[in-house]
């Protein structure tokens, strides 16, 4: 006889869903990702305008309201960002909690199985030398008589 374990739909549901938080927990940390190497762009490239002030004609004070705005600019959108990756280091964890959570009610189904598996085979066992303990007993008989 096999083993079958009666909960076997719920287990495939639940490996959905940690494939699916796995998946989602994958997205936000890609969102992350691309925000922080947005700010990286903007701090490299205000890094960039600094270091080639000396380069810029600042003579007139158009040319120079301009780069003082500019520099501006960026260090107010490097300050957007840096709010967003905020934001989404709170959506990454999120994630990863949902994952941690799903992960666990898929392992509780999984040890609940294997201890479903460990009793059938048990009792398996226990019905083979029942069978074998009736047999010699026949056996036995039968020479006896």
């Amino acid at each position: 006889m096999k083993f079958k374990f009666s909960l076997a739909s719920v287990l495939n549901h639940r490996e959905v869903l940690e494939r699916n938080a796995e998946i989602a927990l994958g997205k936000e940390i890609q969102k992350l990702v691309k925000l922080q190497q947005e700010r990286d762009n903007l701090l490299d490239e205000y890094k960039n305008l600094v270091a080639a002030r000396g380069g810029i004609n600042t003579n007139s004070a158009e040319n120079f309201m301009g780069f003082i705005n500019y520099a501006q600019r960026l260090k107010d959108i490097t300050a957007e960002k840096n709010t967003e990756i905020k934001k989404q280091e709170t959506e990454v964890e999120k994630a990863r909690a949902e994952l941690i959570k799903k992960t666990q009610e898929k392992k509780a189904l999984e040890v609940l199985q294997d201890s479903q598996k460990a009793a059938f085979k048990l009792a398996e066992k226990r019905t083979e030398a029942k069978q074998t303990d009736e047999a010699a007993t026949q056996k036995f008989l039968r020479e006896r008589a």
